[in-house]
């Protein structure tokens, strides 16, 4: 026989206008008057407070009482209600969370209506839902716990989610990110980005050949494989061969002026500030990559190197090619060296050359990506800054 829902355990809610001490004054009477404090949720929505909390109250306690006086002298209601066998807290579903971040033109509602559909098509219950910045709704974070044994049914869950999610995003001219709501997911101690159309917009690569007279060729080589539908390695040969004889002090002048990605030097000062260990992980050139990391207190740079001899471009690299499986080395090489899980790593990239990095880190992030990229990464970002980037590591007013 099922059991009755205990007498002595409740259901308290108070809302109204909010104001310092709330909380803390009934939880001071509760504690007082012998009250078992068992679980508590607070919200509160442009002034509005709606605070509920799960206590049990012993026979012969003055804690309902004492509360209703307090509340009402703040001039709140209040709301008693019995705990009852419908009453369940998340934290027992041991499928897990995930976090659902939405970032764009929110307020007509449609984004969200069709977010919030397909959560509830998939059976993911919504526990919170909270904007994040601004006088109007442009972000939107949804935590939802997942249906119990859905990955054990369907090993493909998430990242058909994802894939559904990324559809959604791009029918409603929206950004989105799929994070796992585990102990990670505030934790990134670590951020490899690419360089170029990423921290930088343009091509390095693609300057440099018109400076050689070859711009519109190594331009086409450069979009073809960044969509990876060319082998990195071949085209980077290909469009290096077409910088053979160009000066390299006339190469270095493109350091003069280089077109930074809007957000960006807003995103590397937040994360050192707040302690994360950040660096660039480039298929261009360690003379333009080197110089960034100087510019802006980087940890570290890895790029290619362009062998010059006499002043000249010879049209050839030399060392180590920082490709697709170069890239996703350097970020577990980086994660060792600052001893960090690859849960906590963090790649931001473009192109087909980033997919193995992004596949590799804990958060993968395609910012104005190629759509073979957004295919595997947890978040793409097609229409914001890349200081956006901050309210995936929690944080909900970027910049």
């Amino acid at each position: 026989m099922a059991s009755s829902p205990r007498e002595d355990r409740l259901i308290l809610h108070i809302t109204g206008m909010d104001r310092p001490g709330v909380t803390s004054t009934v939880t001071s009477i509760l504690a007082r008057e012998g009250a078992r404090l068992l679980d508590l949720g607070q919200s509160v929505l442009l002034g509005y407070l709606n605070l509920s909390l799960v206590v049990e109250v012993p026979p012969g306690s003055d804690a309902l009482r004492q509360t209703l006086f307090a509340v009402a002298d703040l001039g709140l209601r209040f709301e008693v209600e019995p705990f009852g066998k419908r009453t369940r807290s998340h934290t027992s579903n041991a499928s897990g969370g995930l976090s659902v971040l939405l970032l764009g033109e929110l307020t007509q509602g449609h984004v969200v209506a069709a977010a919030t559909g397909l959560m509830a098509e998939k059976g993911l219950n919504i526990l919170e839902l909270k904007t994040l910045a601004g006088q109007e709704i442009h972000g939107l974070e949804l935590l939802a716990e997942l249906p119990a044994g859905a990955e054990a049914r369907d090993p493909n869950y998430f990242s058909t989610l994802r894939s559904n999610f990324l559809d959604l995003a791009t029918k409603y001219s929206a950004d989105v990110a799929l994070q796992r709501d585990d102990i990670y997911r505030r934790n990134k101690r670590l951020v490899c980005m690419d360089v170029d159309s990423t921290f930088i917009q343009m091509e390095v690569i693609d300057e440099l050949a018109k400076l050689a007279g070859a711009g519109e060729k190594v331009a086409a080589i450069t979009e073809r494989a960044m969509r990876g539908e060319l082998d990195f390695r071949q085209a980077l040969h290909e469009r290096v061969a077409s910088l053979k004889g160009l000066p390299f002090e006339k190469a270095k002048g493109l350091l003069e002026k280089v077109p930074l990605t809007p957000g960006a030097e807003t995103l590397v000062r937040t994360l050192k500030d707040l302690g994360f260990h950040v660096g660039l992980v480039s298929g261009g050139f360690d003379f333009f990559v080197d110089e960034l990391k100087r510019r802006f207190g980087l940890d570290f740079a890895f790029a290619n190197q362009l062998e010059v001899r006499d002043g000249l471009l010879t049209g050839k690299v030399s060392g180590s090619i920082v490709d697709a499986e170069r890239k996703a080395q350097l970020l577990r090489d980086m994660a060792q060296v600052y001893r960090c899980r690859l849960e906590q790593t963090v790649a931001i990239g473009d192109g087909a050359n980033d997919r193995l990095m992004l596949q590799e880190a804990g958060l993968g992030i395609a910012f104005h990506a190629k759509p073979k990229l957004q295919e595997v990464a947890h978040a793409s970002f097609n229409r914001n800054w890349l200081d956006s980037v901050l309210y995936l590591m929690g944080l909900h007013h970027a910049g």
